[in-house]
């Protein structure tokens, strides 16, 4: 008679593999969850540099119109304004803009500024010891600059300055 082998019984049941299946879920998962958290964090950072940029481009407008004295002409009463092209409730809408490259944005809306007298019309000018401060009187305006790209995903500033102008007394 022969005698016959017989192997021993199969003792593995796929334990390994379930645990390596487990072991890579994980690993997607983390993976996943760190992507999205580096997507955040680069969304974080171009809101921010947008917001930077809307506030220079405000802030450039602002300083802009400053600089020039043909912007807060001493004419009018208080409330009176003058504004860019396209500003609504302004007295006039001949701000004057002399950059040819700032001319062009206003023209597209994505600036605008307003110029506008306080009151009250005139008034004395803040007291200096020994200075000739008393041979002149005050207008003050309220310049508000507004740097609008928020369609292009670019942001949207506004800035607010006040501005005294020094007339001389005749």
């Amino acid at each position: 008679m022969q005698s016959r082998y017989e192997k021993p019984p199969n003792t593995q049941s796929g334990a390994i593999l379930i645990f390596a299946l487990l072991f890579l879920v994980a690993i997607t998962l983390l993976t996943v969850s760190s992507m999205r958290s580096s997507n955040i964090g680069l969304r974080m950072a171009q809101n921010e540099e947008s917001r930077v940029a809307a506030e220079q481009g405000a802030q450039g407008v602002a300083d802009w119109i400053i600089s020039d004295p043909k912007t807060t002409p001493v004419i009018g009463i208080a409330g009176f304004s003058i504004c860019t092209v396209g500003e609504a409730n302004c007295t006039s809408n001949d701000l004057p803009v002399g950059d040819p490259d700032m001319a062009a944005t206003v023209g597209t809306g994505k600036l605008r500024a307003r110029v506008e007298r306080m009151s009250p019309a005139f008034r004395p000018p803040p007291r200096m010891s020994g200075s000739s401060i008393d041979k002149f009187t005050t207008a003050s305006f309220e310049v508000t600059a507004t740097y609008d790209r928020a369609d292009e995903k670019l942001g949207r500033q506004q800035v607010v300055e006040g501005v005294m102008v020094l007339v001389p007394l005749f």
